[in-house]
Formats: C-alpha cells, sequence, structure tokens
C-alpha cells in the first residue's frame, strides 16, 4: 500500500480515535507514546502495536485492563467502524491480540486500513 494512502488512512484513524476522550488522549500521546518512543500512539499502534502496548501496561502500572480498554475504545472500535467491519465481537478478538500477540495485531490491522477509503 502506498505510503501516502496509508497517512490518509492514520489521520482519519486519528480524527475518529480524538472522538473519545480528547484530554485523555493529550496525556498518551504526550507523556507516554511521544516521551518514550518519539512517536504517536496512533503511529504506534499501527506500526508497533507491541511498544505501545508495553508502554501503556508500564503507564498503568500492570492494569491490563485498563489498557484493553483504552485499546479497544481509543483504536480498535474507531478503526472497525472506518473500516465498516461489523462488530459481532471482533473487538475482543482485536483486543486480545494487541495483548497477546501484537506482530498478528499488526497484520489484522493492515488488512482493515485497506479497507479504510482514503
Amino acid at each position: 500500500m502506498p505510503l501516502k494512502t496509508i497517512d490518509k488512512r492514520l489521520k482519519k484513524l486519528e480524527e475518529q480515535s480524538k472522538r473519545i476522550g480528547l484530554a485523555l488522549r493529550h496525556v498518551l500521546e504526550e507523556f507516554v507514546c511521544r516521551a518514550n518512543a518519539g512517536t504517536g500512539c496512533t503511529d504506534l499502534f499501527v506500526s508497533n502495536p507491541g511498544k505501545l502496548r508495553d508502554l501503556l501496561r508500564e503507564y498503568y502500572e500492570g492494569n491490563i485492563n485498563t489498557v484493553k480498554f483504552l485499546v479497544r475504545e481509543m483504536y480498535i472500535v474507531p478503526l472497525l467502524i472506518l473500516a465498516d467491519e461489523e462488530s459481532s465481537g471482533k473487538e475482543e478478538f482485536l483486543t486480545e491480540l494487541f495483548i497477546k500477540d501484537p506482530d498478528a495485531f499488526k497484520k489484522e490491522v493492515e488488512l482493515l486500513l485497506e479497507k479504510i477509503k482514503p
């Protein structure tokens, strides 16, 4: 997929996730992702979900339920909406995959991103 197309889709995902909680998203962006990885949380969600998982787990002192909730509500659900995918439990499957197998999760995200109209 061309980089320009990916950038447009990432921008749409970022805009959609902002609707969830702007203040919380800002804190995560500035004090977790950019401060520790030098890039935004949305970029990490797509390019390095294992790093995002580890950063969030550390920030929330190992509370995996909080990490799951945030990733599901801020990124997975908006991604499914943008990809025009029916939920039917897919968000739970992807949330578990994010935690347990970030590499497989990354492949699923790439497939969903391809479904988003640029």
